[in-house]
């Protein structure tokens, strides 16, 4: 086996494929928060309250949520965090986007809200949006029934840049037009390997059984079977009826027409007509 680069060729040319992925894993929690006014009754500003932890990633998350807004200039606001609980790794580079959902279970829209991709670290606080939904907009709308609402907290975590196979793209080969007829007529015209003479009106056309009979299954009979006609004592097979017309390199480049047009059906078109023959 050739060694790499030594510039042998190599005898697999059927195509390889790869490919270089920036994945990413996904994952989300819906925090429901039932008895929103005791809430914001019981955690004044800069307090909070954590989730239950999920897990998205292989690593342990929670939300830390702030119903009367993480810092002071944000008093009016609920706040929303994403924090790292439990991780194998001490940091976790992730995005987050906390949404209000409706009371179908679809986010709002205008409270629909992503941080940007951030390290988090087990030893802080996490990161969020401090001012998340305004809670006066929050109590005035259907969003809140029963005192009750929910918080759709989606996680988006950056995987190692990896390498993957990948099937290969067929191959198509460009097949050019093909221009037998002029290698018919180049070869009648040569007369190379002629085996059968026809002679009309007096003037004389080699050309090829094996030809003839593969496009004709009447030629077949005549030429290659058991009524086979030979030219071995200088017999011609005649064709009567038919006028050459033209110089004869016309009459070679009609009868490689003919060669290809003729029907399987055994008729024999160019001896039976004379326009077969000399017009396009």
């Amino acid at each position: 086996m050739p060694a790499p680069g030594s510039g042998a060729a190599d005898v697999d040319d059927s195509g390889s494929a790869s490919a270089i992925v920036a994945g990413t894993v996904t994952g989300r929690h819906v925090l429901h928060i039932e008895g929103y006014s005791r809430t914001k009754e019981e955690l004044p500003n800069g307090k909070g309250i954590k989730s239950r932890p999920f897990r998205v990633g292989g690593r342990f998350w929670c939300i830390w949520y702030y119903p009367n807004g993480e810092r002071s200039q944000d008093g009016a606001y609920i706040s929303v965090f994403l924090h790292l609980q439990e991780s194998t790794t001490e940091t976790v580079k992730a995005r987050a986007k906390f949404s209000l959902l409706d009371r179908a279970g679809k986010p709002v829209l205008p409270y629909s809200k992503d941080t940007r991709l951030h390290e988090y670290d087990v030893r802080d606080s996490g990161y969020g949006i401090y001012n998340f939904v305004e809670r006066e907009f929050l109590e005035a709308s259907e969003h809140l029934k029963d005192d009750c609402f929910k918080i759709r907290c989606d996680i988006i975590i950056p995987e190692k840049l990896r390498t993957e196979d990948r099937a290969a793209a067929p191959v198509f080969v460009d097949v050019s037009t093909s221009d037998i007829f002029r290698h018919l007529g180049d070869l009648l015209r040569s007369k190379d390997g002629a085996d059968v003479a026809f002679q009309i009106a007096g003037e004389t056309f080699r050309a090829h059984r094996c030809i003839l009979g593969a496009r004709s299954p009447v030629f077949k009979a005549e030429l290659l079977g058991a009524m086979r006609e030979s030219t071995a004592t200088g017999e011609f097979i005649q064709i009567d009826d038919m006028l050459p017309q033209g110089n004869t390199s016309v009459m070679y480049r009609k009868f490689a027409k003919f060669i290809i047009a003729t029907r399987s059906d055994g008729y024999i078109q160019v001896f039976i007509s004379q326009q077969s023959l000399v017009s396009d």
